[in-house]
């Protein structure tokens, strides 16, 4: 579990005010789903989830789990209420996964999630995938830095069935685990699962493909993912996406569409992913997480330092109290610290300079003139300002 000094949470802050900030603009709203939920809701959330849930029976023996991820929650809090079409959520949300600790993964963390709910069209999905892309240029990152992996999993199924695999969600739970394989235990993995040589060649063919031109099946998910495409086109993000038939995304709610969104070094793990997930709640839906520990170790802020828009510094302790109303009256407008510690002029000086460009002096002979001494920090420079006018 992490501690978050000031100097982390604002980092953290940072991160959530470009989340916030772009979902605004596309018209999402925020929601806070409870922390702790019934663990029978992760049933569906596929084979890890449940394992890694940190779970116990409260004292009325129900099972119970801290949020390990949020989608499960938005689909319950859905079906609890009466809502109108469509409905465009999201939330910030401390989740838990007790799992290897590793660059990228802790077990506890933040996770953004973004979810748009009530149609089947692919235009929610580029939507969707959009405002990924937003908050990730908003990062200040650039298509040299990241890009978006895309596939469907109805495509997937009907490409597996060509092939004459019959075993299609083995398969397709190994083809999720292919990055973290060497080529030699991807085979010989197949070969455990009863596919034939054959198999295995026309298998590596496909998650190979990197156009749906050289698609020839009938399937409705090829026809959903040309859809999808021709709208990531008018969003204009077509150069920060890619098709990537290898994409399955371990949750077992995803029914069609499915991303990822990756650094191109591919240095580290998926900072984003989601899908559409048309059976999790009473309407269809599209959505992805976004953790918060990926993107600083790709990012790498420096650290963010402290800002107030002025320190007052009294000069003595008699000028206590007029040095509160003075911080009272800014603090209207402004960020204001004020002394506390009863120190010199000097330390306070030192002190006001690692946190601000703005010191006002409060002195005896300035009050008398019902004035303070403004001074910036950067440049050394004085003014004198009657208290009224601040």
């Amino acid at each position: 579990m992490t501690d978050l000094y000031p100097e982390n949470k604002r980092i953290q802050n940072y991160l959530f005010n470009i989340f916030r900030s772009i979902s605004e603009k596309y018209g999402y709203e925020e929601i806070e789903p409870p922390i702790l939920e019934s663990a029978e809701i992760y049933k569906k959330s596929g084979q890890e989830i449940p394992e890694q849930m940190y779970s116990f029976k409260d004292k009325s023996s129900r099972l119970l789990a801290l949020r390990p991820e949020t989608t499960p929650s938005i689909a319950r809090m859905i079906n609890n209420k009466s809502l109108s079409l469509p409905i465009k959520w999201f939330s910030i949300s401390r989740c838990f996964r007790y799992e290897r600790e590793q660059a990228g993964r802790a077990r506890e963390f933040d996770q953004f999630n973004l979810d748009m709910i009530g149609s089947t069209s692919m235009q929610s999905d580029a939507e969707v995938i959009k405002t990924l892309v937003e908050i990730l240029k908003s990062l200040k990152l650039t298509k040299k830095d990241f890009f978006i992996r895309i596939s469907n999993r109805k495509l997937i199924d009907d490409l597996l069935k060509s092939i004459n695999i019959t075993n299609i969600k083995q398969v397709s739970q190994l083809i999720d685990k292919k990055d973290k394989l060497s080529e030699k235990d991807f085979i010989l993995s197949l070969k455990d699962l009863d596919l034939n040589n054959k198999q295995i060649k026309d298998l590596q063919k496909i998650i190979n493909i990197s156009s749906l031109d050289k698609i020839k099946i009938e399937s409705k998910g090829l026809t959903e993912l040309k859809e999808l495409f021709s709208y990531l086109k008018l969003y204009n993000i077509l150069d920060y996406c890619k098709l990537d038939l290898s994409i399955m995304r371990g949750f077992d709610y995803y029914t069609s569409t499915v991303f990822e969104a990756f650094d191109t070094k591919k240095q580290f793990r998926a900072i984003a992913g989601g899908g559409r997930y048309d059976n999790l709640a009473s309407f269809p839906g599209v959505g992805y997480g976004f953790g918060d520990r990926v993107i600083l170790l790709l990012l790498k802020i420096p650290e963010l330092e402290k800002q107030v828009d002025y320190y007052i510094a009294p000069v003595n302790k008699k000028i206590i109290p007029k040095a509160i109303q003075i911080a009272e009256k800014l603090r209207k407008n402004s960020t204001v610290e004020l002394d506390l510690l009863n120190r010199n002029l000097s330390k306070q000086i030192k002190y006001a300079s690692l946190i601000t460009n703005n010191l006002i002096i409060v002195g005896e002979k300035d009050l008398k003139d019902k004035k303070i001494t403004l001074r910036d920090l950067k440049t050394g420079k004085e003014k004198k300002i009657l208290i009224s006018k601040l």
